[in-house]
């Protein structure tokens, strides 16, 4: 079985889908082609799945969309630091958060951007960002 290092070198080999779904010149969903960048789509999907949303697995996700209607304090920061290294520590313990930078606009009170930089672990010195804009939901 090849390395994670030996499927990011090798062109043939896809690592996982992109989101959101969407189709390729070839018809077929996006793929992404490095670990690294496949683990900017887990953090996405990890964070944006609110904790009892998946079935069978009721701790998966974060508690970002509960903390959307806090008050913008320094406190709100911490706490949504720690909903997200919590959560990726315990479903991605391969990937290293580095830093977390919160940003809610007076004009947008539903939406909170959240940009994070990591790296994975065996890979400590290549980094990636992902940006995740989580938005109460409308009903």
């Amino acid at each position: 079985m090849a390395s994670a290092r030996e499927n990011d070198l090798n062109p043939d080999v896809k690592i996982g889908l992109k989101l959101p779904f969407t189709r390729d010149r070839a018809g077929l969903f996006g793929q992404t082609e490095t670990t690294l960048e496949q683990a900017g789509y887990n953090i996405q999907n990890l964070l944006l799945t609110a904790k009892g949303e998946r079935v069978m697995q009721p701790d998966f996700g974060s508690d970002l969309r509960a903390l959307l209607f806090e008050q913008h304090t320094d406190d709100l920061e911490r706490r949504v630091e720690e909903a997200v290294i919590d959560s990726v520590s315990t479903w991605l313990p391969y990937v290293k958060v580095y830093t977390i930078n919160i940003i809610q606009k007076d004009n947008t009170p539903n939406t909170m951007n959240v940009d994070i930089k990591f790296s994975l672990n065996y890979e400590p010195n290549r980094f990636n960002t992902t940006t995740l804009s989580v938005e109460s939901e409308q009903e």
